[in-house]
């Protein structure tokens, strides 16, 4: 038989023969929903692009009525009233400064900076306790409840246009307790991990079931699901108890002698930010410390900040509890890694 030698395999692509797997990852990263890479910047990423898009975007759509306008769009523009109803508050507190004595105007100041900051910290409690809970949830179970992902929106025509617009949008992978985005797990994990099941083996083997099933999805949807469900009612329950302990915070007497620099130098970021630290680290101690007006002000500093922790970490520990709960049953005694024949 004749050897056949120097077959040209340089690009198949443009051959027609295959499509290469880098090639393949190209086009699907280009033209299709993915998970969105999680690092350190993908959050302030993300949530620049929601905020912006609330605005000058989803705002303007949904007021004008836009047959466009989707459910992921209404719920983004919650930071809209937020913002506006806080910079409302501030402005208040500051906007008739002018008509003041110097006395008034500096009493008037000391609110302005109470006020921004209980408004900054609220938002501050409420990200940071949800941050917090997950972050640990994920440690533990492999469940990255905080994960996004790129989503392709492709819009019908509208307003005179003959083409509909695509918009890039970052839902939740886990957004949907029923429905998550398991299919983009799936992909992902074929295509960078060389297994359809990377994503599930990981969360059985925090389970407890062993390094490999022979159908993880089984055991692993359940979980997951469970584990959201759970996870998401305490949430709610956390972020507002973290929320209220930062207008609390924001309201102790270290905040009115927060100094702002004046100047974009380093100088003056680097005093703005000492000053800021100052008003935090002394907030927390004054609020710990409470008055000597009566027993309620003597203590309910501790109260709010023992409770923002406490609920915090029963976020985390109560869902993950159950998640590594196996029920007594047959079928949780069969071993799923062995093969079976059916006679």
């Amino acid at each position: 038989m004749q050897q056949i030698k120097n077959i040209n395999i340089e690009n198949p692509v443009n051959k027609g023969y295959t499509v290469d797997k880098e090639g393949q990852k190209e086009n699907y990263y280009k033209t299709e929903s993915h998970l969105y890479k999680q690092d350190m910047f993908s959050g302030i990423k993300a949530g620049a692009h929601k905020l912006t898009n609330d605005v000058f975007t989803y705002f303007p759509k949904g007021f004008s009525g836009s047959k466009n306008f989707n459910f992921y769009e209404y719920l983004s523009m919650g930071m809209v009233p937020y913002i506006l109803g806080s910079a409302t508050l501030i402005a208040l507190s500051k906007a008739a400064n002018k008509c003041f004595n110097i006395q008034d105007a500096k009493f008037a100041n000391d609110a302005a900076k109470t006020m921004g900051a209980g408004v900054i910290l609220y938002g501050l409690g409420k990200w940071a306790s949800k941050k917090i809970s997950r972050t640990l949830i994920n440690a533990s179970t492999g469940v990255d409840l905080g994960m996004t992902y790129i989503n392709k929106s492709v819009e019908i025509p509208e307003n005179g246009r003959k083409e509909g617009i695509i918009r890039t949008q970052y839902p939740g992978v886990y957004d949907s307790i029923e429905f998550y985005r398991n299919d983009l797990l799936k992909r992902d994990a074929q295509l960078n991990h060389e297994n359809i099941f990377y994503y599930d083996d990981k969360v059985a083997k925090k389970a407890g079931y062993g390094d490999r099933l022979n159908s993880p999805e089984g055991v692993t949807a359940d979980k997951i699901r469970r584990l959201k469900s759970r996870a998401g009612a305490l949430e709610n329950i956390g972020q507002y108890i973290a929320a209220a302990t930062g207008v609390a915070l924001g309201a102790q007497k270290s905040f009115q002698d927060l100094h702002f620099f004046k100047g974009f130098n380093l100088k003056a970021i680097k005093g703005t930010m000492f000053s800021v630290v100052n008003a935090l680290k002394n907030g927390v101690k004054q609020l710990w410390a409470g008055t000597d007006r009566n027993i309620f002000t003597k203590h309910y500093g501790k109260a709010m900040l023992v409770a923002t922790v406490a609920a915090t970490l029963l976020d985390w520990i109560i869902p993950t509890i159950a998640f590594k709960h196996k029920p007594n049953t047959m079928k949780s005694k069969i071993d799923d890694t062995k093969e079976c024949e059916v006679g």
